[in-house]
């Protein structure tokens, strides 16, 4: 994904845009699986959580 398509993408997730929505946490899915675990075990709700944070952190992202 490059930074042009990056900056479209996001500012139509500030928009409320699903499907760019969809996309940046397909992008971070990862990182958001990683930081999931406590000792070990996956947390679902925290999961959730970390989902919902990384779309609040989106739409504050100033462009």
């Amino acid at each position: 994904m490059e930074n042009e398509e990056l900056e479209v993408i996001i500012l139509d997730a500030k928009d409320n845009q699903t499907e760019a929505i969809e996309r940046l946490l397909d992008k971070y899915k990862s990182m958001i699986h990683t930081y999931s675990f406590v000792n070990g075990e996956l947390k679902e709700e925290l999961k959730h959580e970390l989902e919902e944070e990384t779309i609040n952190a989106i739409k504050r992202f100033q462009i």
